[in-house]
């Protein structure tokens, strides 16, 4: 069954863009319908002066089905994103944004939203690590970016990788840990103590690189990084870009994780798992690494809705 798609643009390359990706697909696309006649849970990609000109009938519109582009700075759209509440603002990033887009489309309309399935190609090679504790971490980060191929890349995306994985790792074993641990009237831990988790609570990391880009994924079994302490975390360090005071961390970490990242993505399902996602797309140029324009996205599962891994 095809899956509809209302695109609002006045740019006819957007849309000629997004049409072409969406050949391959089973979405069907249409430009500029009438809104107060289009079924409600389609999908709506629209550019932000089209957003910011129809704002008041976007007002009704689930954030889970609208796709916001922009081409402004990473942080006036992290602005926009705050303002009004959105869960995908999608960089306009020439050649790529397309593809970007119905990737994350097929992903929110088979509402399977865990792990790197929908972003790598079927012959990605994937490292699975698991951790227990604070100790090594950052060796086997290493070790397992030591298997893979970045000669066709800049010179420096196995520091940045190396920096997001320890600071998303951190977040895992310290943040969600001590949340439970004052659920149950125990005292937190600093990140300067060594932890140790059990059973089900290992945090995995996955590392998976294709012909199109490498992508790094951490899982915890908390979940606890809700929407709005995310929003909070990322417009604090937008503004003063300076270290939280905090025993279990600086909240520091999600902001540098979202600027060295071509693609920030957050699934989240409250009290059960958070996993965050960077892609950084294949580009032998730094400065064309730098000047893409950062994409946000956040998928929220319900306990309704069938949990799935892949």
């Amino acid at each position: 069954m095809n899956a509809h798609v209302a695109v609002y643009t006045n740019d006819s390359k957007v849309f000629e863009q997004l049409k072409k990706a969406a050949n391959a697909t089973n979405f069907s696309v249409h430009e500029s319908p009438d809104l107060a006649e289009y079924q409600s849970q389609h999908f709506i990609i629209c550019d932000k002066e089209s957003f910011l000109a129809r704002e008041k009938e976007f007002e009704s519109i689930d954030k889970y089905y609208l796709y916001v582009l922009s081409s402004d700075s990473n942080e006036e759209n992290m602005q926009l994103v705050e303002k009004y509440s959105l869960q995908h603002l999608v960089g306009l990033n020439d050649g790529v944004f397309a593809q970007e887009v119905f990737n994350h489309l097929t992903k929110a309309f088979n509402k399977k939203i865990w792990g790197l399935e929908s972003y790598m190609a079927s012959d990605a090679e994937v490292k699975i690590i698991s951790l227990s504790d604070s100790k090594q971490t950052n060796e086997m980060i290493q070790d397992a970016l030591g298997h893979f191929d970045f000669h066709d890349y800049f010179s420096s995306p196995i520091e940045y990788i190396q920096v997001m994985a320890n600071e998303l790792i951190s977040n895992s074993l310290y943040k969600g840990p001590n949340r439970k641990r004052q659920e149950q009237g125990l005292d937190t831990v600093d990140r300067k103590s060594p932890v140790f988790l059990k059973g089900s609570d290992l945090v995995q990391v996955t590392l998976g690189m294709d012909n199109k880009g490498v992508a790094l994924s951490v899982q915890d079994s908390f979940g606890g990084l809700s929407y709005d302490l995310l929003m909070a975390s990322l417009k604090r360090s937008f503004q003063e870009k300076t270290v939280m005071e905090k025993k279990d961390g600086a909240g520091l970490g999600l902001y540098l994780t979202f600027l060295h990242s071509n693609q920030f993505i957050i699934n989240y399902r409250k009290d059960f798992r958070t996993e965050v996602i960077c892609i950084i797309e294949k580009n032998k140029r730094y400065k064309s690494y730098k000047q893409r324009i950062r994409s946000f996205h956040f998928f929220q599962e319900v306990p309704s809705e069938k949990t799935t891994d892949k």
